[in-house]
C-alpha cells in the first residue's frame, strides 16, 4: 500500500455521533478506482479478495454496489473491527446469510439466547479440555497420513478437510469417522460452502445456482445425521451432564437431565449446532494446514527450520512438546495472518452508524475486511512477505488488539479457537516428523498461492503437492 495513501491522513476515530448525528452524515462512498458501480458485481465476483483490496487501497471506509441486491458496505481499520465486535456490538448484527447456512446455532443467534448456549457449550472448549484433546489430535493425524506413501501427489485442500474432519469426530463427536468411508457426510461438510461461492453470494437470494443446490442437499444430508447421532448419544447419556465427554452426549444430557432451557435443546436447535460445528470446526483447521504447508514448500530456509524442530522431538508429538514447538507456533501465527480463515466477517447494523465521518445506513450489509487489515502496511512491515521470525519479539503486544484478529474479538470471539491452535501445531509437527511436502502447483505474479474466498479462504481446487518420506 502507497504511503501516500489518504489513508494515511485517517484516525480512524470512534465516531461518538447521536442517532439525529448519524442520518446527517454523507453516505459512504462509491471507491473512485474500481469503476462504475453497475459493473462492481463483475469484478467481484472475478476476484473478491482482490477487487476488495483496490477498493479499500484509498479509505478505510467504503460502499460497493451488488446487483440485485443493492449497496455492501466495508471497513479496514482495526478500530472498525473493535466497535463492529466490541465497543459498539450491540449495534450490529450476523447477517441473513447466517441464519440461512446454520439455522440458531451458536453462530447465528444473538443476545440471551447467544449466551445461554456459549455456556452450554464452554466447557468442551476450556484450556484444560482442549488439551486433554491433544493426544486423540496427534492418534488421528497420525492414522491418516501412514496410508501417505513417497511419490504421492496430494490435494492438501482436500486431504486436510478429511484429515480435520477425523480429528473433530474422534475429540469433541465421541465417533470414530471411515478413513474411505462416511463418504457422504464428508462430501456433506464441503458442499456447506455452497452458499457462499462467489458466483452465488452476490447474486439475490433467489436464484437457484447449482452450488446453493449443493449446500441445501449438504445440509439436510447433516441434519438427517444429526438425528441418527442424537438418538446415538440419548442412550448412554450421563444423568450428569458435566461428566460428558463429548458433545452430542452434553447436549442430550443437559436436555435429559432439564439443567438447560428446553428450548434451545429441541431436536431442531440440536440439528442446527451440529451443522455449525460440522463447518465451524473443521474450517478452519483445513484452510490453515493447507497454506502452512504451501509456506514450508516455498520458503526452503523456513523448511530447514521447521524440520530441526520436530527432528528434535523423541518421537510423535505430545502435550508436553507444544511450548518447544516455538517455529511451528510462529508458522501458524504468520498463516493465519496473511491466509485468515474467515477473511472478512459480515454484519448489519440495527441503526445508522457512522465511521471516519461516513454513514452507513441501519440493515444493510457490512463487512470488516479482516484479510485486509492483516495486511495493512500501517501496521505490519512488509505486509505481504511470508514473515514467521515477525513474531518472535514483542510485536503481538505492540499491535492494536484488532490489527490481528483471525478469529474475529470481543465476546463472540470464536469458541474454538485453542481447538485449532493447537490442532494446527500438532498436525504440522507429527506431519513434518514423517514428510516433506512439495508445491506442484503455480503461484501468481506475486508469489500468492492460488486462492478461492468463499466464507473461508480456501485453496483453488485442483491444486497438488508431492510426497516425500523423510
Amino acid at each position: 500500500m502507497a504511503t501516500d495513501s489518504p489513508q494515511e491522513a485517517q484516525s480512524a476515530e470512534g465516531d461518538a455521533t447521536t442517532a439525529e448525528d448519524a442520518t446527517e452524515a454523507p453516505i459512504a462512498p462509491y471507491p473512485p478506482n474500481c469503476g462504475p458501480p453497475t459493473l462492481h458485481i463483475v469484478h467481484q465476483m472475478r476476484d473478491p479478495l482482490a477487487f476488495a483490496e483496490r477498493a479499500l487501497a484509498t479509505r478505510d471506509v467504503v460502499r460497493l454496489h451488488q446487483f440485485g441486491q443493492g449497496d455492501i458496505y466495508g471497513v479496514g481499520h482495526p478500530e472498525h473491527a473493535k466497535r463492529v465486535l466490541l465497543t459498539d456490538r450491540e449495534k450490529f448484527r450476523k447477517s441473513a446469510d447466517f441464519r440461512i447456512a446454520f439455522g440458531e446455532g451458536l453462530l447465528t443467534v444473538e443476545g440471551e439466547e447467544w449466551a445461554q448456549q456459549r455456556d452450554v457449550l464452554q466447557p468442551l472448549f476450556t484450556r484444560d479440555s482442549v488439551l486433554g484433546y491433544a493426544d486423540g489430535m496427534v492418534e488421528q493425524v497420525r492414522r491418516r497420513i501412514d496410508r501417505w506413501n513417497d511419490g504421492d501427489r496430494l490435494e492438501l485442500q482436500a486431504e486436510f478437510t478429511d484429515l480435520a474432519l477425523d480429528v473433530l469426530f474422534a475429540t469433541v463427536l465421541g465417533r470414530e469417522l471411515a478413513l474411505d468411508g462416511d463418504r457422504e457426510l464428508r462430501e456433506s461438510a464441503e458442499h456447506l460452502h455452497g452458499w457462499f461461492k462467489p458466483t452465488s453470494y452476490f447474486l439475490p437470494e433467489w436464484v437457484p445456482t447449482p452450488a446453493r443446490r449443493r449446500f441445501r442437499a449438504a445440509k439436510e444430508r447433516i441434519r438427517t445425521e444429526a438425528d441418527r447421532l442424537l438418538d446415538e448419544a440419548a442412550e448412554g447419556a450421563p444423568t450428569d451432564p458435566s461428566e460428558a465427554e463429548d458433545l452430542l452426549s452434553l447436549l442430550v444430557g443437559l436436555r435429559e437431565s432439564g439443567m438447560a432451557d428446553s428450548a434451545m435443546l429441541t431436536d431442531e436447535r440440536l440439528r442446527d449446532q451440529m451443522v455449525t460445528f460440522l463447518f465451524a470446526g473443521h474450517d478452519t483447521s483445513t484452510t490453515t494446514l493447507t497454506f502452512a504447508c504451501w509456506a514450508l514448500a516455498n520458503n526452503p530456509e523456513l523448511r530447514e527450520r521447521f524440520h530441526a524442530e520436530v527432528d528434535e522431538l523423541d518421537g510423535p508429538p505430545t502435550l508436553a512438546d507444544v511450548d518447544d514447538l516455538e517455529v511451528t507456533e510462529r508458522l501458524v501465527t504468520e498463516t493465519l495472518r496473511l491466509y485468515p480463515p474467515v477473511h472478512s466477517l459480515p454484519r448489519e447494523p440495527t441503526t445508522d452508524v457512522v465511521f471516519d465521518g461516513y454513514r452507513i445506513p441501519a440493515n444493510e450489509q457490512l463487512l470488516v475486511a479482516i484479510r485486509h487489515i492483516h495486511r495493512d502496511s500501517r501496521f505490519f512491515d512488509d505486509p505481504k512477505e511470508f514473515r514467521p521470525s515477525r513474531w518472535d519479539g514483542d510485536l503481538q503486544s505492540e499491535l492494536h488488539d484488532f490489527a490481528y484478529a483471525p478469529f474475529g474479538g470481543g465476546p463472540r470471539i470464536c469458541i474454538g479457537r485453542q481447538f485449532a491452535l493447537l490442532e494446527a501445531q500438532l498436525a504440522l509437527a507429527t506431519i513434518g516428523r514423517q514428510y516433506d511436502l512439495h508445491w506442484l502447483g503455480e503461484n501468481d505474479a506475486d508469489g500468492e498461492p492460488p486462492v478461492s474466498a468463499e466464507m473461508t479462504l480456501r485453496m483453488e481446487p485442483g491444486q497438488e503437492f508431492l510426497v516425500t518420506e523423510r
